[in-house]
């Protein structure tokens, strides 16, 4: 068969790129940008501030949306991977928990081509726009990694002239976090010891809790930072169904057995953070897996608040409502949050941000809008939406630090309470400004 010249041309095109590796047209204007409020809570804990001694840590949870994800759905990843990029290094966060994040060798390349995971793309294209290359990812090990045949691994050596020591590549099932990934910027932290375990599961996929053990450069303060993605069905029923909850709920209460174990190091209990998906909303009746883990004196640094109603006419507990904040710093059993309000950034847009079996963009933020039809908008600023926040089923949870700034880093359109532009994934990442 003939290809016609175009074809030819963008065949060409297709191996040039994939053969010089992810990540090197990457743009690097990006670098060194933060969210979350990093920049307050810098001062803050500078000498003189009201939290001086402590040091910031910006971490993040983002849901990317797998390398095979529907079509139908999802944007291929080669055409959304760099812009997806692009809202982590909005925050160039200091640890960032990645769901759905996919091991497998990418397929879609050049024959002969070095081959890659999809995670693995995400932290070159990070490292291509920051200096130094500073991205590692924590879990190496997968449940496949073939040293023979038409797709081996060849991840020893170098990648563009730079050491990349992280780039191993080793079977082992028992070991592999699965589609969870954490990376982290080597500058900031190093690893002390990390491991994965895994939690029942109701479908193929494997469910894990991917955990680590760092040691901040700065200081020599140790952590636990934990990511994990819990089951959206049981068995096929909806997502609201009270299957899929208690089954949820059976997955968080495995993991917080995990986290309470990690955290037992050296003849203390480490602070910790958790993230991930965890396909749990405030907006339901049911007791959901999130709120397994609050129950177990873990901090929702955005809980919705779960003691009320948002209306008589509604069915589900919670409310578009925030906690609120609390002056006191401590906080020890006070339910809510020490965050100051105004650093509550585009909290009101819903994490998950498509609806089932549509495109990414395309689900509403009811808590944006004051009626049932999204005709009357609660105001046009970001000031104007400050105490409402959308529905969430990412989320970051803390014990040990203090909440300081929250951001769910979004292309915002506040007029319309929508997206300028359709989002990389079909959930947004979220981000926060601890103080440790």
């Amino acid at each position: 068969m003939r290809l016609r010249p175009a074809v030819l041309v963008m065949a060409s095109i297709l191996a040039v790129g994939l053969l010089a590796g992810p990540g090197v047209t990457a743009p690097a204007g990006a670098a060194g940008s933060r969210c979350a409020a990093h920049g307050e809570v810098v001062r803050e804990t500078s000498a003189g501030g009201r939290l001086a001694g402590r040091t910031p840590l910006l971490v993040a949870s983002y849901n990317i949306a797998g390398y095979n994800g529907s079509a139908r759905t999802q944007a291929r990843w080669e055409a959304r991977a760099d812009r997806l990029v692009g809202m982590i290094m909005r925050c160039s966060p200091d640890v960032i928990g990645l769901q759905e994040a996919s091991e497998a060798w990418m397929q879609r390349r050049a024959f002969g081509t070095r081959n890659y995971s999809q995670y693995e793309h995400v932290v070159d294209l990070m490292n291509a726009r920051t200096a130094g290359a500073p991205y590692r990812v924590t879990n190496t090990h997968r449940e496949v990694c073939p040293t023979t045949g038409r797709n081996p691994a060849v991840w020893n050596g170098s990648w563009q002239g730079t050491k990349a020591p992280w780039r191993t590549c080793t079977t082992s099932p028992g070991r592999s976090s699965s589609d969870n990934r954490t990376i982290y910027d080597s500058r900031v932290m190093t690893v002390v010891r990390g491991g994965v375990t895994r939690l029942s599961s109701a479908t193929s996929n494997v469910r894990t809790v991917d955990w680590t053990v760092f040691r901040l450069n700065a200081n020599g303060k140790l952590f636990v930072f934990a990511n994990t993605h819990f089951d959206a069905k049981y068995r096929g029923k909806p997502i609201t169904s009270s299957a899929s909850n208690a089954f949820r709920r059976k997955q968080a209460a495995q993991a917080v057995a995990v986290v309470r174990k990690v955290r037992a190091y050296a003849g203390r209990t480490l602070p910790v953070v958790v993230t991930g998906d965890l396909n749990s909303s405030g907006r339901t009746m049911a007791k959901t897996g999130a709120d397994v883990m609050t129950k177990s004196g873990l901090v929702d640094l955005l809980g919705t608040d779960r003691r009320k109603y948002r209306s008589r006419s509604t069915k589900w507990r919670g409310s578009c409502k925030s906690v609120g904040s609390t002056k006191s710093l401590a906080a020890v059993g006070n339910p809510r949050v020490p965050l100051h309000l105004t650093r509550r950034i585009t909290a009101y847009y819903n994490t998950s941000n498509a609806i089932a079996g549509k495109k990414a963009g395309t689900a509403v933020n009811r808590c944006m809008f004051k009626d049932k039809r999204f005709k009357r908008p609660r105001g046009v600023t970001a000031k104007s939406y400050y105490r409402h926040q959308g529905v969430r089923i990412d989320y970051i949870l803390t014990s040990g630090f203090l909440g300081r700034g929250w951001e769910t880093v979004v292309d915002a359109n506040l007029r319309r309470g929508k997206y300028r532009v359709t989002p990389p994934s079909d959930h947004n990442m979220v981000a926060a400004t601890l103080a440790f």
